[in-house]
């Protein structure tokens, strides 16, 4: 695959200093040009102030020149989106049915530098369980430890479609992206790399961001961010802890004061080739989650989705 990473997104929200206050608890770190950084992404969040909450820019990461030239021809071949501009090491396309800037760059693969807090106790992932209880003599380092939580990573996107199968064959027929699991007309889970999901198509009345989400170490900083989110606003809990059946990962979902839900994943499902990965029809209540407390109906109609196809109008 040429793409290999989601590398940034622009958010539209309504007011940007109680959104940036809202990032800034969550685990990402301000910049002086006003980006949010993740632990190992780097710059990978701008917030642009406006009266309506929406996904202005998707960032992705491409291996090399050629690969932009590519999907470039592919734009006219396919039929589908156009050029905005176009650079050596950047491409920009819009996608047709919603208007999304698509910024493709020649980027480095994502590098995890950052280890795990307190290495010193031994291996942090070691669980003891019946059978095997390979930490002894010591709690598990995630109650000894007061560090803040900092997301690794931005993880993927939950977009919303008026025309959710022109924008699923857009991304699948010219960006490239390929899909993992799908309810077809529903909702695809598509990526750009080897997390089975950077990118999941939704349909929907109008344009918008459901939900964006960001890597994690593990499911107790999953636990341990939530927990710290809600301490300081209760108002923020939106929906976890729990597990995905599809994608595998641990979630606690939160709301930013713009309305845009914001997701701690950890232990998502990595794909390294399409063909050795297996996809299984879902249904029931495993499209949405293997186990945990059931979604609240404001997770699956959002509370100002009337507001929002309002103002699309």
């Amino acid at each position: 695959m040429a793409l290999h990473r989601l590398t940034s997104i622009t958010l539209a929200v309504p007011d940007i200093a109680a959104s940036n206050d809202f990032f800034e608890a969550f685990g990402l770190d301000k910049r002086s040009d006003g980006w949010l950084d993740t632990r190992d992404g780097g710059r990978q969040l701008q917030l642009v102030e406006s009266p309506r909450r929406n996904l202005l820019r998707l960032g992705v990461g491409a291996t090399d020149a050629d690969d932009l030239e590519r999907i470039a021809k592919r734009v006219a071949s396919v039929g589908l989106g156009r050029v905005e501009s176009q650079t050596a090491d950047r491409l920009v396309l819009i996608e047709p049915a919603t208007g999304l800037a698509v910024d493709i760059t020649v980027a480095d693969p994502l590098t995890v530098t950052s280890t795990p807090p307190n290495p010193s106790q031994g291996d942090v992932g070691a669980i003891n369980s019946p059978a095997s209880a390979p930490r002894r003599d010591r709690p598990a380092p995630a109650v000894m430890n007061d560090d803040a939580v900092k997301p690794s990573n931005l993880s993927h996107v939950v977009y919303c479609s008026p025309d959710q199968p022109t924008t699923l064959a857009f991304f699948i027929d010219v960006v490239g992206f390929e899909i993992s699991d799908q309810i077809p007309g529903i909702i695809a889970f598509t990526r750009c790399g080897e997390v089975h999901h950077n990118l999941a198509i939704q349909a929907g009345p109008v344009a918008y961001a459901h939900h964006v989400a960001f890597e994690v170490d593990n499911v107790d900083d999953v636990a341990k961010g939530g927990t710290h989110m809600i301490d300081a606003d209760p108002d923020r809990h939106v929906w976890g802890l729990g597990r995905h059946a599809i994608g595998s990962n641990w979630f606690w979902y939160l709301k930013e004061p713009g309305g845009t839900f914001v997701e701690y994943a950890a232990d998502v499902d990595r794909i390294s080739s399409q063909a050795l990965y297996e996809a299984k029809e879902w249904s029931g209540h495993e499209y949405l989650y293997a186990f945990g407390p059931k979604p609240p109906r404001a997770f699956l109609e959002p509370t100002d989705l009337t507001d929002l196809i309002g103002s699309s109008t």
